[in-house]
Protein backbone atom coordinates (compact mmCIF):
# COMPACT_ATOMS: atom_id res chain seq x y z
CA UNK A 1 0.00 0.00 0.00
CA UNK A 2 1.53 3.42 -0.96
CA UNK A 3 1.84 6.05 1.77
CA UNK A 4 -0.86 8.28 -0.56
CA UNK A 5 -2.87 5.13 0.35
CA UNK A 6 -2.48 5.38 4.18
CA UNK A 7 -3.09 8.91 4.33
CA UNK A 8 -6.39 9.09 2.34
CA UNK A 9 -7.85 5.81 4.84
CA UNK A 10 -6.81 7.98 7.87
CA UNK A 11 -8.45 11.22 6.56
CA UNK A 12 -11.28 9.03 5.14
CA UNK A 13 -11.56 7.85 9.33
CA UNK A 14 -12.18 11.14 11.11
CA UNK A 15 -15.19 13.28 9.78
CA UNK A 16 -14.41 16.45 8.02
CA UNK A 17 -10.55 15.79 8.31
CA UNK A 18 -9.28 18.85 6.61
CA UNK A 19 -5.64 16.93 5.44
CA UNK A 20 -3.26 14.31 6.63
CA UNK A 21 0.40 14.00 6.02
CA UNK A 22 4.15 13.09 6.84
CA UNK A 23 6.37 16.04 7.49
CA UNK A 24 9.76 16.12 8.71
CA UNK A 25 11.18 18.51 11.13
CA UNK A 26 13.76 20.03 8.14
CA UNK A 27 11.11 22.27 7.06
CA UNK A 28 9.43 19.49 4.35
CA UNK A 29 6.72 17.40 3.66
CA UNK A 30 7.57 13.66 2.98
CA UNK A 31 3.81 13.61 1.67
CA UNK A 32 0.01 15.05 2.24
CA UNK A 33 -3.37 14.60 1.13
CA UNK A 34 -5.95 17.25 1.35
CA UNK A 35 -10.16 16.87 1.29
CA UNK A 36 -10.84 17.45 -1.56
CA UNK A 37 -14.12 19.25 -0.30
CA UNK A 38 -11.69 21.98 0.93
CA UNK A 39 -9.83 24.86 -0.98
CA UNK A 40 -9.49 27.26 1.91
CA UNK A 41 -6.05 25.55 2.99
CA UNK A 42 -2.79 26.84 1.33
CA UNK A 43 -0.67 23.23 1.05
CA UNK A 44 2.90 24.86 0.62
CA UNK A 45 1.65 26.88 4.13
CA UNK A 46 0.26 24.22 5.82
CA UNK A 47 3.59 21.86 5.15
CA UNK A 48 5.99 24.72 6.07
CA UNK A 49 4.35 25.35 9.25
CA UNK A 50 3.68 22.03 10.45
CA UNK A 51 7.13 21.20 10.02
CA UNK A 52 8.15 24.03 11.70
CA UNK A 53 5.92 23.31 14.90
CA UNK A 54 6.98 19.74 14.79
CA UNK A 55 10.73 21.03 14.95
CA UNK A 56 10.42 23.46 17.52
CA UNK A 57 8.65 21.39 19.87
CA UNK A 58 11.05 18.51 19.38
CA UNK A 59 14.03 21.32 19.86
CA UNK A 60 12.75 22.71 23.02
CA UNK A 61 11.76 19.50 24.82
CA UNK A 62 15.55 18.62 24.53
CA UNK A 63 16.23 21.69 25.62
CA UNK A 64 14.39 21.41 28.69
CA UNK A 65 15.45 17.84 28.72
CA UNK A 66 12.40 16.05 28.49
CA UNK A 67 13.59 13.45 25.54
CA UNK A 68 12.20 13.12 22.49
CA UNK A 69 8.63 14.97 21.43
CA UNK A 70 5.98 11.65 20.66
CA UNK A 71 2.79 13.41 20.55
CA UNK A 72 1.53 16.63 20.09
CA UNK A 73 -2.21 18.34 19.70
CA UNK A 74 -2.84 21.67 19.19
CA UNK A 75 -6.22 22.98 19.61
CA UNK A 76 -6.84 26.15 17.41
CA UNK A 77 -10.34 27.95 17.27
CA UNK A 78 -11.15 25.88 13.73
CA UNK A 79 -8.58 23.43 13.41
CA UNK A 80 -7.16 20.72 16.17
CA UNK A 81 -4.06 19.29 14.81
CA UNK A 82 -2.32 16.08 15.65
CA UNK A 83 1.02 14.99 15.50
CA UNK A 84 2.79 11.75 16.53
CA UNK A 85 6.28 10.91 15.92
CA UNK A 86 6.90 8.22 13.42
CA UNK A 87 10.44 8.21 13.71
CA UNK A 88 13.59 10.89 14.82
CA UNK A 89 12.59 13.92 12.52
CA UNK A 90 9.40 12.45 11.06
CA UNK A 91 6.05 13.50 12.36
CA UNK A 92 2.52 12.04 11.10
CA UNK A 93 -0.30 15.05 11.18
CA UNK A 94 -3.98 14.99 11.08
CA UNK A 95 -6.31 18.06 10.74
CA UNK A 96 -9.52 18.15 11.80
CA UNK A 97 -12.54 20.83 12.81
CA UNK A 98 -12.12 21.81 16.92
CA UNK A 99 -15.37 20.42 17.64
CA UNK A 100 -14.51 17.22 15.63
CA UNK A 101 -13.98 13.41 17.81
CA UNK A 102 -10.72 13.61 19.30
CA UNK A 103 -10.45 9.88 20.60
CA UNK A 104 -11.08 8.88 17.01
CA UNK A 105 -8.44 11.67 15.55
CA UNK A 106 -5.69 10.46 17.93
CA UNK A 107 -6.95 6.69 17.21
CA UNK A 108 -6.27 7.44 13.54
CA UNK A 109 -3.07 8.75 13.81
CA UNK A 110 -1.57 6.09 15.69
CA UNK A 111 -2.52 3.81 13.11
CA UNK A 112 -1.22 6.04 10.36
CA UNK A 113 2.19 5.30 11.87
CA UNK A 114 1.87 2.04 12.29
CA UNK A 115 1.09 2.06 8.47
CA UNK A 116 3.75 4.10 7.81
CA UNK A 117 6.54 2.15 9.80
CA UNK A 118 5.36 -1.29 8.02
CA UNK A 119 6.11 0.10 4.95
CA UNK A 120 9.05 1.48 5.20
Amino acid sequence: MSLTDILNEALDTVKGSKFAGVVGTDGLSVEMVFDNDDDSIDVGLAELELSALAASASAASQRLGSGKVHDMVIEAEAITYLATMISSGYFAVLAMPADGNLGRARFAVHQMVERVKEEL
